[in-house]
């Protein structure tokens, strides 16, 4: 297996060049390590904020769910009297219904942030976390991925004037 190429940064204008440089020459292998979010929007394949989008409507539609069938069997089964109106009101509903779909899709989303991070940082070497750790942005291509031609242009790609190029 080769080793893999990172390039260390000290500022997020030479990490973005490099990254561009990784796009033009049709890299998608790689991660990026950083104390702070970079300003870029990224077209990961593999990336989590939509699956974070769905888990976050699963739980809302739960909680709503839920709500709904909480307070319809409480109603039903309380036996109130209400003199010809409706025992099941949605309008009265409507609150609950809100606080538990909002509750639901939050708790869903923080617990699913939480497993998606703890996922994402297990693929992140030691090293890299004692570089971002110093304050620098750490850009990795995974050695599994690279064929030894594109190697040169790849290395080519990560170096800036201020990077410091690994591997």
């Amino acid at each position: 297996m080769s080793e893999d190429l990172v390039g260390i940064y000290p500022d997020a204008p030479s990490a973005l060049r490099a990254l561009d440089a990784l796009r033009r020459a049709d890299v998608n292998t790689s991660q990026v390590a950083s104390p702070a979010p970079l300003p870029f929007h990224a077209s990961d394949p593999h990336d989590r904020s939509s699956a974070l989008a769905w888990i976050a409507l699963c739980g809302a539609l739960t909680g709503l769910g839920g709500a709904m069938a909480i307070q319809v069997a409480t109603s039903d089964s309380l036996g109130l009297v209400v003199g010809g109106k409706p025992i099941v009101s949605w309008m009265a509903f409507a609150v609950v219904m809100f606080e538990l779909t909002m509750l639901f899709a939050g708790a869903a989303n923080f617990i699913a942030l939480l497993v998606l991070c703890a996922v994402a940082r297990r693929n992140v070497s030691p090293k890299t976390f004692e570089e971002v750790a110093s304050g620098h942005i750490v850009v990795v291509v995974p050695g599994a991925h690279l064929v030894e031609d594109r190697r040169a242009t790849i290395r080519a790609a990560l170096q800036t004037p201020t990077a410091e190029v690994r591997g």
